[in-house]
């Protein structure tokens, strides 16, 4: 589907094609704001299209009450999935700290179903913990994967 393939798009990262206020009006010959511009550039940085497409079309659509909602309902799922994840990495610690007063790994594989095995050793060793047999396995098979 057509769609699909746009909206896929949409989520590649722009950060080497990073657009300037300046550049903004030379392209649409509208000064906005800071305030406008900080929101004009979010908008284009989460967009498939290069700077000259994303003028172009914000010269016909940019106060499109949509885009402004769409943009709004983006924040607020981002800062959402921020707090989540602040929450899993701090249940993460909580386990790993369990696991290790309590001598039960089962706290460990909770942890590790949560952030993945890698995570669950290096915040294992961030927390100056000793490392269980698992552990060293996992930081085994990773200095085996570095000396092929």
């Amino acid at each position: 589907m057509q769609f699909e393939a746009h909206y896929n798009g949409v989520l590649t990262n722009k950060i080497s094609e990073i657009m300037t206020q300046q550049e903004f009006t030379e392209l649409t010959g509208i000064t906005p704001t800071a305030g406008d511009f900080d929101y004009i550039h979010a908008v284009y940085l989460n967009t498939s299209m290069d700077k000259d497409e994303f003028c172009k079309d914000f010269k016909k659509h940019g106060e499109s009450r949509i885009i402004r909602d769409v943009h709004i309902r983006v924040l607020n799922y981002e800062m959402k999935c921020e707090r989540q994840k602040n929450a899993i990495n701090e249940l993460a610690d909580f386990l790993i700290g369990k696991a290790h007063a309590y001598d039960d790994t089962d706290f460990r594989n909770q942890a590790v179903k949560l952030v993945g095995e890698m995570d669950v050793v290096k915040r294992t060793i961030e927390l100056g913990l000793p490392l269980w047999d698992e552990d060293r396995k996992v930081i085994l098979s990773i200095i085996e994967e570095q000396g092929k």
